[in-house]
């Protein structure tokens, strides 16, 4: 029998051949979270109304709540530190949970959202102030990237923290100079968290600056994250189109921006306490922000359901402890609760192994 040997020139273009399509296919898809949420967010256009749209970015709170709007079909999600200290502690968002929560948390989340491969969702996770000074941002930043989040953000608030929302114009900022120390510090630590532990991350500079400042003093806080190397750039609770417009129109167009709204229930007063109108996806991608943040709504719907649940099965008439009429109908069938768990894909992974404890 001949033995057909190929030649080194042959040899040589099938292993180019293979590395050209390994590194097409990783062109496709981004291998880690933060290029592909990277990729996401990147600008179509040199002008701000180039943009194209906005990325819907549900806020997330545990690990069931990331499974159900990852299988809902959301591109990216956001671990809101409200919505963890709420969920894990049933505290408010107020200083109170640690990194060290935080950073269980995103990891049971990162993991419900896919994990960190090509099928797993971005998860941007809220790194408050940084917990601390140079050091505990530098920790901060890595220890969520190895947790798997995929952008993280800082914010200019003084420490303990308050929920923006809910401090108003009480809410306490540092000085532009150390706010901008502080996204020097995470931009450094993200740099070390990808060249020396192989975790990339983004990092989102936030100020909470506006309601106590106004808005100039937001848009240069802004001005300065983006010339000083931030990923994304976002200001908390503008008062109107018009500001987040001028904020927009204030930094480069290739600069990628949040927008965070807090959603209103019907007949409540706007969270800031004025006439502000709230912006669907759309028109959050029409001002040229990329990221169309809803932090608290997915809290808000549970906090909602468990009240009217809790005083259904309590209630002393019929003897409690069953729902019944409208209680009833918003509670998940059995079957249904079973297979947002996760029930049957576990028993499809059983039925191939015939394994005994």
């Amino acid at each position: 029998m001949a033995i057909i040997r190929p030649s080194a020139a042959s040899s040589y273009l099938l292993i180019m051949s293979l590395t050209v399509s390994f590194s097409d296919s990783l062109a496709v898809q981004p291998s880690s979270a933060a290029s592909r949420l990277r990729e996401m967010i990147k600008p179509t256009g040199a002008n701000v109304a180039d943009a194209g749209s906005a990325i819907a970015l549900p806020g997330v709170h545990d690990a069931l709540s990331a499974k159900i709007f990852k299988d809902a079909g959301a591109d990216a999600l956001f671990l809101s530190g409200f919505g963890v200290s709420a969920s894990r502690l049933g505290e408010p968002d107020a200083g109170i949970l640690t990194l060290s929560e935080m950073e269980d948390a995103a990891r049971s989340v990162v993991s419900a959202a896919g994990g960190r491969g090509r099928s797993g969702i971005p998860v941007i996770v809220d790194g408050d102030t940084g917990y601390g000074g140079a050091s505990n941002i530098r920790r901060t930043v890595r220890g969520l990237a190895a947790a798997g989040a995929a952008a993280i953000t800082i914010e200019d608030q003084c420490f303990p923290k308050r929920c923006t929302y809910a401090a108003g114009t009480g809410v306490r900022v540092v000085s532009r100079d150390q706010s901008l120390a502080r996204i020097r510090a995470a931009i450094g630590a993200r740099d070390e968290a990808a060249h020396e532990d192989g975790n990339e991350v983004l990092i989102i500079a936030r100020t909470d600056c506006r309601a106590a400042l106004g808005l100039e003093e937001a848009v240069e806080r802004c001005r300065a994250y983006e010339e000083a190397g931030a990923d994304i750039v976002y200001a908390e609770n503008l008062q109107s189109k018009a500001e987040y417009l001028k904020l927009r129109e204030s930094l480069n167009p290739s600069t990628p921006m949040m927008l965070a709204q807090v959603q209103l229930a019907p007949g409540e007063d706007n969270v800031s306490g004025d006439n502000q109108k709230l912006h669907t996806v759309a028109e959050v991608g029409e001002m040229g922000y990329s990221l169309a943040l809803f932090g608290v709504t997915a809290l808000q719907a549970t906090v909602q359901v468990l009240q009217s649940t809790a005083a259904n099965l309590l209630t002393s008439g019929a003897g409690g402890g069953l729902l019944e009429g409208e209680a009833a109908k918003q509670l998940a069938s059995f079957p249904e609760l079973k297979e947002v768990v996760g029930f049957s894909k576990l028993e499809r992974f059983e039925g191939q192994y015939d394994v005994e404890a």
